[in-house]
This record gives C-alpha cells, structure tokens and sequence, in this order.
C-alpha cells in the first residue's frame, strides 16, 4: 500500500485539508504571500491548457495544515 503523504491531489481536496476556499489558496500561490501567516504548499504539477490545473503532494499539504494549526493556537 502506498504512503498518502506522496499521494497527489488537486487543488479543491488540498484547499479543504488546509480549510481555506480555492479562491484563497490560489491567490497565496499566484501572488507569493502567506496564506493565513504560513507559506502556502507549492503545487508539484501545473497541467492543462492555461497550466491551472494545481496538483499538490498529500504530504506537503498536511504539513502546512499542521503549521497554520499550531500558529492559531499562538504555540
């Protein structure tokens, strides 16, 4: 069986790991700032026509809901 963590998953499931709408992920991305104080995951794929097709590593994106977890409890 294969480790979730290296698992990749689109930008709707990551945004809802993390509790953030897509809008709000997407513009931490694009524009290079923090999304809620923590550095947002970085996509490992950009696919599709226009290259918006976000795919993310499972791991990376529970990292950082780990780290904006920890920052809202001020630890």
């Amino acid at each position: 069986m294969s480790n979730f963590r290296t698992e990749r998953i689109g930008l709707t499931n990551a945004a809802r790991l993390l509790g953030v709408s897509v809008n709000e992920l997407k513009a931490a991305i694009h524009q290079g700032t923090p999304l809620r104080g923590v550095t947002p995951p970085q996509p490992v794929v950009r696919a599709g026509g226009n290259r918006g097709n976000l795919l993310f590593l499972a791991g990376d994106v529970m990292d950082c809901a780990e780290t904006m977890s920890k920052a809202g409890r001020g630890a």
